[in-house]
């Protein structure tokens, strides 16, 4: 574990689609740094409601209110944090940013469709169906610029992480963008 290595408080948000590594990458750096790890698809997993694991089955958004008041509640006792997913639409930035939540990074996941294709189907899971795939992978291809821009434009960081590698590879990557770009960058000041 990374000990005193931050100086204030930081949530970096993980961004990627359907299959890029990024929940898989976050909660393992936030294990690493002493983190928090905020995924709004782990608490929704967590549930056992039956409508909530109906929506998850079929891969079907969540209301933007709810997720929000969902990572915002775990972000309130959070000293740093990295963010998984989320947000998902410019409805949940637009809810974010009125909330005055400080997103410090961005780190966007990075993996061709076509390695995404080999994963889903490598993972087998019901909701990795290729019709469910191409709808979530589609409704990050429309959001992504509404998600980044407005962050970017209120000086939030980013930078782009190469996903391609085996999952050691993708991950010392990740380690090394964390300590040397988003933590180096916000210790600075």
């Amino acid at each position: 574990m990374l000990v005193g290595v931050i100086l204030k408080i930081m949530n970096v948000i993980f961004l990627g689609g359907p299959g890029s590594g990024k929940s898989t990458l976050g909660k393992r750096l936030a294990e690493e740094l002493g983190w928090e790890w905020i995924s709004g698809g782990a608490i929704l997993r967590e549930s056992k409601e039956p409508w909530v694991q109906e929506k998850l089955a079929t891969a079907q958004l969540f209301d933007d209110q709810m997720v929000s008041n969902l990572i915002f509640s775990r972000l309130e006792t959070a000293e740093n944090a990295i963010i998984d997913g989320y947000p998902r639409t410019a409805n949940q930035v637009d809810i974010l940013m009125s909330r005055g939540i400080k997103i410090d990074y961005i780190i966007e996941v990075d993996v061709p469709k076509a390695e995404v294709e080999k994963r889903i189907a490598l993972r087998g899971r019901e909701q990795d169906s290729p019709e469910i795939f191409e709808e979530r992978w589609k409704i990050y291809q429309d959001n992504r610029d509404k998600i980044i821009a407005p962050l970017l434009g209120s000086g939030v960081g980013f930078s782009v992480l190469d996903g391609v590698g085996t999952p050691e590879e993708v991950y010392e990557r990740a380690l090394s963008m964390m300590k040397n770009e988003v933590i180096r960058s916000e210790s600075e000041f």
